[in-house]
């Protein structure tokens, strides 16, 4: 078996002879307890919030009406998400970081926007402004919602120059982007749903439910990507600043995504404070459905061109010793990954599985590493993160053959590449 190199190095640092697993050295904002105390820190700040806007719900709906309100509000939920982690499966992100940023965004960016909105509405009333609801819908509720919704993103690419990489590229900004939004979507409609009954029932018997019903379909069914689409803008502009190696593009690109976003929130909410029908059928048709088509297919272009890096950037290992040419292969799209996991489940189980889902993580994760510094992109602890990856195939595919071991003496006519090579 061929753990360790056995040619040359893509990496200067790096010495192709040491078969042993090299220990890295870790710096200190890597350290475990770091990471603990920022988890603390965001989980403290998201249950605060937590606590305030189910309180505010809770006193303007009353909990069984929260309860029905929360209950339409989640049935979107599960498909958007869904559709972000369809995006997001060559690399995908830690599951803590996308539930602390959905939340983030349920919580947080819903307190903050709903302080904003009122107390603007209240100054513009007391200004002597006429249609204040209108006024703030368009010109205050935009930036205030999409600013509190981005600031995750903004985080996970400030921690970036701290050497935490969770953005790698613009398929990680859609993903944060989209997490953050859904969140912030749900309680937002929660609110509408709840106050929809609400009204409508002042009306007449029976006339809440069917303010809730019509509430629902324009803003679950109709428009369920609103808010992620908007805030998507952000993400793609973070992700371009993650993979720039320029000043200027990293400040620039997530300032002109915030921007976009802002934009097309204001002309959104413009279109739909008209109180007119037919505006809001032609903005929506018009302009709405054609944005949501256009980045639908910049996101699937953009992951499959960053899934492609593993082809480009591996080479140098496989040259190295470092990996097969046969694994190389099994990395070379998501059949390829699916049949490489599916042959480690048949052998090995589900822990056959799940460390050739390790596997293959690191090696995407190595990909992205070397790519960025063909690009040029800095990083001072380049040579760590390389040994920790290399380190970590290293263990990966024992930890796969140990699994099939178990049940069958693999031969060179086994249909995967992790087998004894000497």
């Amino acid at each position: 078996m061929t753990y360790g190199p056995h040619g040359g190095t893509p990496s200067p640092q790096l010495d192709p002879r040491h078969h042993a697993v090299v220990t890295a050295i870790t710096p200190w904002y890597k350290r475990s307890i770091v990471r603990i105390l920022l988890m603390i820190a965001t989980l403290g700040v998201i249950g605060v919030c937590a606590g305030i806007m189910l309180m505010l719900i809770g006193v303007q709906l009353g909990p069984g009406l929260t309860l029905v309100a929360a209950g339409f509000a989640a049935i979107p939920v599960p498909l958007l998400l869904m559709a972000f982690l369809w995006l997001d499966r060559y690399e995908p992100e830690p599951w803590h970081y996308l539930a602390a940023t959905f939340c983030w965004g349920a919580f947080v960016a819903t307190l903050a926007a709903l302080f904003i909105n009122t107390t603007s509405a209240e100054a513009y009333r007391l200004e002597g402004g006429t249609e204040p609801m209108k006024v703030i819908a368009v010109f205050v509720a935009p930036p205030a919602e999409e600013i509190s919704k981005a600031i995750p993103l903004f985080i996970l690419l400030g921690l970036i120059f701290f050497g935490r990489r969770n953005i790698h590229g613009v398929v990680d900004g859609i993903v944060y982007a989209g997490f953050a939004a859904v969140g912030f979507a749900f309680t937002e409609n929660v609110l509408y749903f709840g106050r929809a009954y609400v009204e409508g029932s002042e009306q007449g018997s029976g006339a809440g439910i069917g303010a809730l019903i019509a509430t629902f379909i324009m803003r679950a069914v109709m428009s369920p990507f609103a808010h992620p689409m908007f805030t998507v803008m952000t993400g793609i502009g973070v992700g371009i600043a993650a993979r720039s190696r320029k000043w200027s593009t990293r400040i620039i690109a997530p300032l002109i995504g915030l921007l976009l976003a802002i934009f097309l929130h204001g002309l959104w909410n413009f279109f739909a404070s008209r109180g007119d029908l037919k505006v809001l059928f032609i903005g929506y048709i018009a302009v709405m459905i054609p944005i949501f088509l256009l980045l639908s297919g910049i996101a699937i272009w953009v992951r499959r061109r960053e899934s492609n890096i593993t082809n480009t950037a591996l080479p140098a290992y496989v040259a190295a010793g470092w990996l097969t040419a046969e694994e190389l292969h099994s990395l070379s799209s998501m059949r390829e990954r699916l049949i490489a996991r599916d042959w480690a489940r048949s052998y090995g189980g589900s822990h056959g599985a799940k460390a050739m889902q390790a596997f293959q993580l690191a090696a995407t994760r190595l990909a992205i590493l070397r790519d960025d510094a063909v690009r040029g992109i800095r990083r001072n602890d380049y040579a760590n993160q390389e040994r920790e990856l290399l380190n970590t195939l290293t263990w990966r595919r024992r930890e796969v053959l140990s699994y099939v071991w178990r049940w069958t003496r693999p031969s060179s006519a086994t249909p995967y590449s992790l087998v004894p090579t000497r």
